[in-house]
Order: structure tokens, then C-alpha cells, then sequence
């Protein structure tokens, strides 16, 4: 394998880890700082991609608008999804809600999963990408990944100044230290939950957006794509919305790597093989000590 070849998978395993992390990022919110595992994630994701679509096809120069319009939506669904299906299993104590809330939320992406199949009577949904690809001698930069990475980037950093800069975001933090204490200094564990959660959707919803412009999508691939991504927030440690990006940097770099020599089935199948041994050896995940977690 020459340099240019090298650099060229580099590069393309990067841009695909952009695509990953901007899928985990969503459930990293909910479970990384919630602490609640949302099963629907994908769901939310394959089902915007869809409507995405269906908007491009009777509006074609409303991409803008779209990629504003269809995320608000989301986010207004996972709210009205959370206060119909989570709210009152939420008023259970953390260990009492995990079990209700991961049933609950797998019953919903059937939900999703079922509601987008008749909805569209075709199976995959997919768009033609509207970024050029950039050449730089021997090496090709395709510009819609790259404009994820980069908003992927900014999302991450972003929800993490939230997270640790504003007050709504203290008190998601503290909701998830503390959540006794939180309460009973007037935190509301509904209202901000359901934010949480809301907000976890919309970024769900834009990452569908980017996501049909990359690849085809069937209503079957959101509880894969769901699983993916909470690997990628094990592997990269609860508590940090800018981890899942590094976590899903390297593994779009690993499979991309893997691809050459073995083709993309089995890189797959060897990148998940890799991450289980990686969590048997490293169960707290790639950024934190065994000391901060409390382990050994």
C-alpha cells in the first residue's frame, strides 16, 4: 500500500467516522448523560430520511428550509413521544425505569419501523448528493462528508458548551449526578428530560438528513444503526458530548481500514468483533481511567 492509498483511506475512514458520531451523538445525550437508552433512535433517523425525501421530491429548492424545518418537527415528535410513552415511567427510581424505558422505546421503533413501510411503498430511500468532490492530486475529499464532519464537529462542541456553560444544561447535569438533590432544589425531572429527549430527536433527524444523502436507507437499518452508535458511546466513555465524535472518528477509520484487505461485509463484522474485546479489556471506555470509574 502506496502513501497516497494510505492517506486516501485515511481520509475516507475519518469523513465516515463524522457520519457515525453525528448518528451517536443524539443517543449520547440521552444515555451518555441520562443515563436513558432510547431504542427508537434510529428509528427517528431512518423515518426523517424518508420524509426528507418525500420534501425534495415536491419542493427540490427547499433543501435549506428542510434541513431546518424537518429537525423541528423531529424534535416536537420526540416530545410528544416522551410525554405520551416515557413520562410516567419516569417518576420510577433510575434502576425501576431502565428496563420499562428500553421495552418502551423498542416497542416505538417497531412503531416507526412499521409506520414508514406503509407509508412509502418503496423500501429504500436515498438522494443525490448537492457537494462536490474536492481533488487534491491523488487524493479524493467527498464534500458531503466532509460538510458533516465539520458540522459534526461544531454540533459536538456546542451541546458540550451547553452542557457545562448554560443553566438548562447545569441542570441536565445535575438531573443526571443527583438526581434527588436536583429535585429538590426545584430541577424539574420531566421538563428537562423531556428537553433532553427532544433535543436528543432532532439531532437524530439531522443526521437522517445527512445520512440519505450518503447512502440508501430502508425502514429495517434504524435498531442496526442504534446499536452502532451505542457502541460508540460505550467505547467512548458517558458524560461528554465531543467523545462520540473522537469514538466515532476511529471507528469509521477502523472499518475503512479493514475494508481494503477484507471488503466492507467482513470489516464490519471484524470492526464489532474488535469493539467486544476492546469493552472485555477496557469496560469503562476509550477516555476515562479505571480511577474515574471507579473501577479496580
Amino acid at each position: 500500500m502506496d502513501l497516497a492509498t494510505f492517506t486516501q483511506l485515511l481520509l475516507s475512514g475519518l469523513l465516515l467516522g463524522g457520519i457515525y458520531a453525528m448518528v451517536a451523538v443524539g443517543l449520547a445525550l440521552c444515555f451518555g448523560v441520562l443515563g436513558l437508552l432510547n431504542l427508537a433512535h434510529g428509528a427517528f433517523l431512518v423515518l426523517a430520511g424518508f420524509v426528507f425525501q418525500a420534501v425534495q421530491g415536491f419542493w427540490p429548492a427547499g433543501t435549506l428550509v428542510s434541513f431546518i424545518m424537518v429537525p423541528l418537527f423531529f424534535a416536537g415528535l420526540g416530545w410528544l413521544a416522551f410525554r405520551c410513552f416515557l413520562q410516567s415511567s419516569l417518576r420510577r427510581s433510575p434502576q425501576d425505569f431502565l428496563v420499562p424505558a428500553l421495552l418502551i422505546t423498542l416497542g416505538l421503533a417497531f412503531i416507526l419501523e412499521e409506520g414508514t413501510l406503509t407509508l412509502w411503498d418503496r423500501s429504500m430511500a436515498g438522494i443525490v448528493s448537492q457537494f462536490d468532490t474536492i481533488r487534491w492530486g491523488h487524493i479524493y475529499l467527498p464534500g458531503n462528508r466532509l460538510v458533516v464532519l465539520i458540522l459534526m464537529l461544531t454540533i459536538s462542541i456546542g451541546l458540550q458548551i451547553w452542557l457545562t456553560r448554560t443553566d438548562s444544561g447545569r441542570r441536565l447535569r445535575a438531573l443526571s449526578q443527583e438526581p434527588t438533590g436536583a429535585t429538590l432544589v426545584g430541577i424539574s425531572l420531566t421538563r428537562e428530560t423531556g428537553i433532553a429527549f427532544a433535543m436528543a430527536t432532532a439531532l437524530a433527524a439531522m443526521a437522517g438528513l445527512f445520512y440519505v444523502t450518503l447512502f440508501t436507507v430502508s425502514p429495517h437499518l434504524g435498531l442496526p444503526l442504534t446499536l452502532k452508535a451505542l457502541f460508540i458511546v460505550v467505547i467512548s466513555g458517558s458524560g461528554s458530548l465531543t467523545r462520540p465524535l473522537a469514538g466515532g472518528l476511529a471507528l469509521g477509520t477502523l472499518e475503512t481500514m479493514l475494508a481494503a484487505p477484507f471488503g466492507a461485509h467482513w470489516a464490519n463484522f471484524i470492526s464489532i468483533c474488535l469493539l467486544l474485546v476492546f469493552l472485555c479489556w477496557r469496560p469503562q471506555g476509550l477516555f476515562i481511567s479505571k480511577r474515574e470509574a471507579g473501577i479496580g
